[in-house]
């Protein structure tokens, strides 16, 4: 599909970037190495470049090419090396330090994925990424507002509410928040006050 062809091009596109920047190719293959043929930091590095790519391709609205380049970063973040599935119970990802600074990191490319499917209308799917920033990252603040406005626009006016308002304690003076908070409670009230007139017609 065009779709299809399109995130290919992004990916190819972004490869050879990401290889260009960090000299990972294997000497005259002009390839780039696979996450288990690399050490932590170069992991880390080249899922730092990812976030870049994408945030390019989210300013020209190339929403493949984001979300190509931001899931290979968060590819790279999330190996863990091992045999036949099983985890190398001896890897500690490169420290404490380390592995707070990655998550922080995996946290924030989750929350960008969660802006590009904001703009293709996937809000579900939005909500799902922001809750997995949180996860990593419990205090994002860009992952609270996303998914408040993902699921606002599913509907879920009080699962919204509650991130709006645990945003706005942590932000108090967040004035995108105080607006999404405005309209989510003028949405409530239509809401409500359409299931009221449905309720009264059914008691005819």
């Amino acid at each position: 599909t065009m779709v299809d062809g399109a995130r290919s091009e992004a990916g190819e596109a972004a490869k050879e970037e990401n290889t260009a920047s960090f000299g990972l190719a294997e000497e005259g293959e002009g390839r780039l190495k696979e996450p288990e043929e690399m050490t932590v930091e170069e992991r880390s590095a080249f899922a730092a470049r990812c976030k870049e790519v994408g945030n390019r391709g989210f300013k020209t609205g190339d929403w493949a090419y984001a979300t190509l380049a931001y899931e290979e970063g968060l590819r790279y973040l999330q190996y863990e090396p091992g045999k036949e599935g099983v985890p190398d119970a001896s890897f500690d990802h490169g420290g404490e330090d380390r592995l707070e600074q990655d998550m922080r990191l995996a946290a924030t490319l989750m929350c960008n994925l969660a802006a590009v499917m904001l703009k293709m209308g996937e809000d579900r799917r939005a909500a799902q990424y922001c809750s997995q920033a949180l996860a990593f990252d419990c205090d994002n603040t860009k992952a609270l507002f996303r998914r408040a406005q993902a699921l606002f626009a599913c509907g879920d006016y009080e699962e919204a509410l509650l991130d709006v308002q645990r945003l706005e304690k942590a932000d108090p003076g967040n004035r995108e928040a105080a607006s999404l908070r405005r309209n989510i409670e003028v949405d409530m009230r239509k809401s409500s006050k359409k299931e009221k007139a449905m309720f009264s017609k059914m008691l005819g």
